[in-house]
């Protein structure tokens, strides 16, 4: 007992029990609570609303254990991973990142058939491969991994350099590294770089022929350069003969004869008959020709004259062996765009020939049928500028990152137009002498065309220059004024 603070409060005697629970009470309590925790508490239990899954009818008290086993299996479905390889002639190093880029397998693969059916083997071990990234586009190793089912990213050189630059500042470079630079970075910038994707057979072979013909043409106008070179050193009398030394039979002529003495020498008859041999007509100029054919020998005589001669029937014999694949190449292109409808519409476009025609089918034929088709060609070929801004410094330049042979084709059809369309004569002029040089007007005048030719293909109708002067003068172009003023004679 103690006493009470608060008298009144209590028995009256100023007296009052504590508050305190005794020891029978606090066991009383504790008897109540055990009894209400097991015979209430389910009274009062919220019943489970989820699906038993299990196929009972009691509840699934394991449900969340399910969900989350399904969770982490879908997580484990979609994981993917990201391949980077960097080709060799003798070997390739091959990386593989997750999607948090996270190296998986590095390692190196040989380069023959049997090295790359086991790098297939072991790219679809690694689970979902969602891409794989080569610094290439025509490489093997690129069109193998495709025909396996891979999605192939071919990364631009530049752009694989540039990734390796930023991702290192002390410049280091090895296979390694290049290939796990390439994962890395695919597995960042997948979604804005492109897929290679498979064009149309015809198409991609015709674009093929197109292309190794202009090679092929390319080394020999480098022959025919060194060969005219080489014949005005120590044979200078003889480049008045002929005035396309392209033509084979100025080849044959040097091989009959090589030196200025063997032709100096030469009877009269004998050059008759070669002439005759090679189908060219007794015309006045070769008569004069040939009757002043000793004045070769009066040219000075170099001390080399014999390896300058060696040199020449040795650049004529490659000529002579390059001219048949240029002709089969030619037969070719002309078999595959025979049927064509879309050759057949560009043929209408004036200073497009027969070299130009199946180029140019094949570089838009490619390009657009595609989404954003005339962006896409502008910058592959290389006609799109490059803009330069920086603060208020602004400068245009020509874009150099393109397909070359597309740009020198846009090049010589816009050359080739101004001598065939007299719009297209006036819109180079009025280019010129704005400022622009020769490159760059044609440039421009190669972006009209591809305006028309993207127009051309969509509607399919011929090109008409009538009706298109006519639409310059409805618009008021300054070229149609130019026109009008200048004519193109």
């Amino acid at each position: 007992m103690r006493l009470n603070p608060n008298p009144g409060l209590g028995d009256g005697g100023g007296r009052t029990m504590s508050l305190r629970p005794s020891r029978a009470e606090k066991s009383l309590s504790a008897a109540a609570v055990s009894r209400f925790s097991h015979d209430q508490m389910p009274r009062f239990e919220r019943r489970s609303i989820r699906l038993d899954v299990t196929g009972t009818d009691r509840p699934n008290r394991n449900q969340s254990e399910v969900i989350m086993n399904e969770k982490n299996a879908k997580k484990q479905e979609e994981k993917r991973c990201w391949v980077g390889l960097d080709w060799g002639q003798e070997s390739h190093a091959v990386a593989v990142v997750d999607d948090d880029r996270t190296i998986l397998q590095r390692f190196k693969i040989g380069a023959d058939l049997d090295d790359l059916k086991q790098l297939a083997d072991r790219l679809h071990g690694c689970g979902a491969v969602a891409g794989i990234a080569i610094e290439a586009t025509c490489n093997p190793v690129l069109g193998y991994l495709h025909s396996q089912g891979f999605t192939i990213y071919p990364v631009n050189p530049k752009l694989s350099k540039n990734w390796c630059e930023s991702n290192s500042v002390a410049g280091i470079k090895n296979d390694e590294r290049d290939g796990l630079v390439l994962a890395v970075e695919l597995a960042r910038r997948h979604e804005s770089l492109r897929t290679l994707k498979e064009d149309e057979p015809t198409l991609a072979e015709l674009a093929g022929l197109c292309h190794k013909l202009r090679d092929l043409i390319d080394q020999r106008t480098a022959l025919l350069q060194r060969l005219k070179a080489t014949l005005r050193q120590y044979y200078p009398g003889v480049m008045g003969f002929f005035s396309d030394w392209s033509s084979p039979v100025a080849w044959r002529f040097i091989k009959r004869f090589p030196m200025p003495e063997t032709l100096a020498k030469a009877r009269k008859d004998t050059l008759i008959k070669f002439l005759k041999a090679n189908r060219i007509g007794l015309k006045p100029i070769w008569l004069e020709r040939i009757d002043d054919r000793k004045t070769v020998t009066q040219w000075p005589v170099p001390a080399d004259s014999l390896a300058l001669e060696a040199m020449a029937l040795a650049t004529i014999a490659q000529l002579q062996a390059l001219q048949p694949h240029i002709d089969k190449c030619d037969r070719l292109i002309a078999e595959r765009t025979q049927n064509m409808a879309q050759a057949q519409l560009l043929r209408s476009l004036p200073g497009a020939g027969d070299r130009l025609v199946p180029a140019l089918t094949a570089i838009t034929a490619l390009t657009l049928n595609e989404e954003n088709s005339i962006e896409a060609l502008r910058c592959i070929s290389g006609i799109a500028p490059v803009e330069h801004q920086s603060g208020k410094r602004r400068h245009i330049r020509i874009r150099r990152r393109c397909n070359k042979h597309w740009r020198n084709i846009m090049h010589m059809f816009a050359r080739c137009s101004t001598v065939s369309c007299p719009w297209a004569k006036a819109f180079y002029d009025m280019h010129r002498e704005q400022g622009d040089r020769h490159a760059t007007a044609l440039r421009k005048l190669a972006d009209k065309w591809i305006k028309i030719i993207n127009r051309m293909l969509a509607t399919g109708e011929p090109y008409d220059d009538a009706r298109y002067v006519e639409a310059l003068r409805k618009h008021g172009s300054p070229v149609y004024s130019r026109l009008c003023e200048k004519p193109c004679g």
